[in-house]
């Protein structure tokens, strides 16, 4: 090999001297092993052959991204990023190896850029471990002042606990020398997935526990760790994804179809139940990055009809509006319910029946009602039928569905009377409105 080559490669690879004072064989480029800062091992920095025996103390960026955030399965493979910023820097490389809390190698690395990465291992610490660093072609920047590489995990057949990967970055100057070289180290630790945590599933208008719930109905589940932040859906159609976090269903049949997205916080997802849901015993399951991380069963009818309330708790006054048309043709839409300063909740107005010959109508929003025909919805306010003149979906937004009930003129002067909604024999939550 010819001296100015030679030069290069140790100003890229990290390489002038190993640990024990001895040159080091080049590999074809790429630092020596047991360089990554791992327990028992030191770095390049630290051994004298970059950055001035120091670590960590220049303007740049080192980072491992790609960890699963469930953790990870058994025999799973996990494509990680190593990226290294920091401008004027003419070359960059790295290290790194995955060891358990015991020190020992963890899984199996993986090389998929074979031109730019390269393997090898070293029983350097008193147990064999791997490592991958980069090869002469990888140390060419492939980022604006900076590099990146990807590297292929494979975790061990069970679980080992915690593992770390720890990785040892290089900016180099490129002058030939160790000197202005920066040297810095950085760690990931990922868990072994557990098992998915209980998630309860009820109608978001309702919130009746236990339930059933209808194909396209608004649902909203419970748990624990459901998506990384609050994220809301602002796009139609719905997507199918927010911040990583998915809701699977799959059916009686074992079908298995994917839910539109509403909302996602750590606690809370709102979801729609997937149209074609079959009836009986369903599970719904909660994947973040792919991994399942709270599951629940959820019990499935054809139509299962659920009103939402103005409180947002399923009781109480109705998130409904008042449909007026007099006897002189002139219609308006008037409020239910208006927000109580003392009470902090909304509380009923009073509805005014108007003259003869006016029409009121009770406009009730709901969800999980609209497979019904309209022979089997029937709708009770104040223990009285009243005549039901269109039931079924909204149209506006995904799950909503309408009911138009038309107030009989009887219930003047009942005061606070409640609206029990039926769909197919079923009954939906009780809600209430105020009649003067």
């Amino acid at each position: 090999m010819r001296k100015r080559n030679y030069k290069l490669i140790v100003v890229a690879i990290f390489l002038a001297v190993g640990l024990r004072g001895s040159r080091v064989s080049a590999f074809v480029g790429g630092p020596p092993n047991g360089v990554t800062g791992a327990p028992g091992e030191a770095t390049c920095a630290v051994s004298g052959c970059h950055g001035n025996n120091e670590v960590n103390v220049g303007s740049g960026v080192f980072a491992i991204t790609g960890l699963p955030a469930a953790g990870y399965a058994p025999n799973q493979e996990v494509d990680l990023t190593l990226t290294l910023t920091q401008a004027s820097r003419s070359l960059y490389g790295f290290p790194l190896t995955a060891v358990d809390a015991g020190g020992k190698q963890a899984g199996e690395l993986i090389l998929i850029e074979p031109s730019r990465t390269q393997k090898n291992s070293e029983n350097a610490v008193g147990s064999v471990r791997e490592y991958v660093s980069h090869t002469f072609q990888g140390v060419t920047p492939t980022l604006p002042n900076g590099n990146s590489w990807k590297v292929r995990w494979k975790s061990p057949a069970q679980s080992v606990g915690m593992v770390t990967f720890y990785a040892a970055g290089n900016a180099a100057n490129g002058n030939g020398n160790s000197g202005g070289d920066f040297i810095y180290t950085t760690s990931a630790a990922l868990g072994p997935q557990t098992a998915p945590t209980a998630l309860s599933t009820v109608s978001a208008a309702s919130f009746a526990a236990q339930g059933a719930l209808a194909p396209e109905t608004i649902a909203a589940a419970f748990g624990i760790g459901l998506a990384p932040s609050t994220l809301i859906a602002f796009s139609t159609p719905l997507p199918i994804q927010l911040g990583g976090t998915q809701v699977i269903v799959r059916d009686a049949l074992g079908v298995e179809r994917t839910a539109p997205l509403f909302f996602a916080s750590p606690t809370q997802v709102n979801y729609l139940i997937p149209a074609g849901t079959g009836a009986g015993t369903a599970t719904a399951t909660v994947r973040r990055d792919g991994f399942a991380t709270a599951q629940g069963a959820i019990q499935i009818e054809p139509v299962a009809p659920a009103l939402f309330s103005a409180n947002a708790n399923g009781r109480g006054v109705a998130a409904a509006v008042l449909f007026r048309r007099k006897a002189n043709g002139q219609e308006s839409f008037e409020p239910l319910a208006e927000y109580g300063a003392t009470t902090q909740q909304f509380e009923p107005l009073p509805i005014d029946l108007g003259a003869s010959g006016d029409v009121v109508a009770l406009i009730l929003f709901g969800t999980g009602f609209r497979a019904a025909q309209s022979s089997q919805v029937g709708c009770a306010i104040g223990g009285a039928p009243a005549q039901v003149l269109f039931s079924g979906a909204q149209g506006a937004l995904a799950g909503l569905d309408q009911a138009n009930i038309l107030l009989p003129t009887s219930l003047a002067g009942r005061g606070l009377v409640d609206v029990v909604l039926t769909a197919a024999g079923r009954p939906a939550n009780t809600v209430q409105v105020r009649i003067k």
